[in-house]
């Protein structure tokens, strides 16, 4: 049995036997596969908003899943081929924050395919293969201006190596710590009347662990108390916080319920949103 060692500007292959796929350990130790990229929807493949043709977003606004707008807003296109993704970006910039909490001490690398340059935090902006440097625990932005952006990655080290392509339910697990959207005409919450008149306390399942209290959005939604049916006003009031897999809201509605009745939510125009993004 032989052993080889060979190293590049991108990756270290270890090999047994002479086989450059038994180990590949890149950029420090870290081997290939799931786990390598901390931007998330890197292929912009989750587009929960359901953005579509020219997208314009002001300042901080959103777009494809974890992407927003720089201090300028931005102006992007997008088309799909062959399941990659690219953006094309006409004006302003789009920033992804990556959670500290996914962020450890040491050199990091930011890395994408198109004409963009890119900047990791207040960097100056270069192509492809920007270093930087990551504090564990902080917030980290990175931010691409004008030109095509697809496959974007950062990752541990000094050197860019190839793009992790993670499954898409996956993907879209990460996306919805931040963000998750309710359809139109969905049940997405159960309840019960507990003070006999116009609130009630109702669970609401969320698709993933929230990163914090969310805030909540939506055009119209109704509530179905026993066998009427009432129309939500106001704000769906968080409160008790949340946990891995739930969070409790406090809806006011317009009919005048029993105590013990029950309460299901529904979506009756537009979709509901629940957001906890940076």
């Amino acid at each position: 049995m032989t052993t080889s060692i060979t190293s590049s500007t991108t990756q270290t292959i270890i090999s047994a036997g002479g086989n450059p796929s038994a180990l590949v350990i890149e950029n420090g130790g870290i081997v290939s596969g799931i786990g390598k990229n901390k931007i998330i929807n890197g292929n912009f493949a989750i587009n929960q908003r359901a953005v579509s043709g020219t997208v314009v977003l002001a300042a901080g606004a959103y777009g494809h899943d974890r992407f927003k707008a720089g201090a300028s807003g931005c102006t992007y296109t997008f088309a799909t081929a062959l399941n990659i993704t690219t953006i094309t970006i006409s004006a302003g910039s789009l920033i992804q924050v990556i959670e500290g909490l996914n962020l450890f001490s040491g050199n990091v690398v930011l890395s994408w395919t198109g004409t963009a340059q890119g900047k990791i935090g207040a960097g100056a902006y270069g192509n492809s293969g920007v270093t930087g440097t990551a504090v564990g625990g902080t917030n980290l932005s990175v931010e691409f201006n004008t030109g095509t952006l697809s496959l974007v990655q950062l990752e541990t080290g000094s050197y860019k190596s190839a793009f992790e392509h993670r499954p898409y339910g996956m993907e879209l697990s990460l996306c919805q710590r931040y963000y998750f959207r309710i359809p139109e005409n969905m049940f997405f919450g159960t309840g019960t009347n507990r003070t006999g008149g116009t609130t009630a306390y109702v669970l609401i399942q969320t698709p993933a662990s929230l990163r914090s209290v969310p805030s909540i959005t939506y055009t119209a939604v109704s509530a179905f108390i026993g066998d009427q049916v009432a129309l939500v006003t106001g704000d769906l009031v968080v409160t008790n916080g949340i946990n891995d897999s739930s969070l409790w809201v406090n809806p006011n509605y317009t009919s005048t319920g029993s105590n013990g009745q029950s309460i299901l939510l529904y979506t009756t125009t537009g979709p509901c949103e629940i957001s906890a993004e940076l």
